[in-house]
């Protein structure tokens, strides 16, 4: 004897709910998820390298890397930073092309990026501020002093990285790489 199936036997709620539920379970995780910053690139480099300090990283070797992604075929200085104590000041030479700089928040957004100009020597000089109403002190002008450096940029953010990339062309250019990046510098203010 076959049995039939009426409107009785098929649970016709759980036909439709299931479905719902499990693209509302998809939905809320998927959203948690991009807040969970446990594994974040801040996160694990605040833990390894020395905050505020420029640390140039050594060559980048399958199964070595500090972070999943880096690439070989680039040299790396990072600076995991914190305004929570004062400004952070930051500078760099990008001697050619390839050459750059970037400023990541803790939550991976950018916060500046600058790349050297074909061709020409870019110096990066920048201030990077609380990201909130604090008072941080005069400027060195409003104080009466002089200030032989050029404008400087001030960017906002609380934490994060600062990532210097220089392009590895080769052992011929090794040592430039290598002293371009040590002359970079990530510092509390201190005026």
């Amino acid at each position: 004897m076959m049995r039939r199936f009426t409107d009785r036997t098929v649970p016709w709620r759980w036909v439709f709910g299931l479905p719902i539920a499990a693209a509302a379970v998809h939905i809320i995780a998927t959203l948690a998820a991009v807040t969970d910053q446990r594994a974040s690139a801040y996160t694990q480099l605040s833990a390894l390298l020395k905050p505020n300090t420029m640390t140039v990283l050594d060559p980048v070797l399958p199964g070595q890397q500090p972070l999943p992604f880096l690439t070989s075929d680039v040299r790396y200085a990072m600076c995991p930073f914190s305004t929570s104590t004062g400004s952070v000041r930051v500078t760099a030479q990008l001697p050619d092309t390839g050459w750059s700089v970037g400023v990541l928040r803790a939550d991976g957004s950018s916060a500046y990026f600058a790349s050297a100009a074909p061709g020409r020597r870019t110096a990066i000089a920048l201030t990077i501020v609380p990201d909130d109403t604090r008072f941080l002190g005069l400027t060195p002008q409003a104080r009466g002093r002089v200030v032989d450096a050029g404008p400087q940029l001030s960017v906002a953010a609380a934490d994060g990285l600062v990532v210097i990339r220089a392009p590895d062309k080769g052992p011929a250019y090794d040592g430039l790489a290598s002293s371009t990046l040590a002359q970079a510098s990530c510092t509390i203010a201190r005026d």
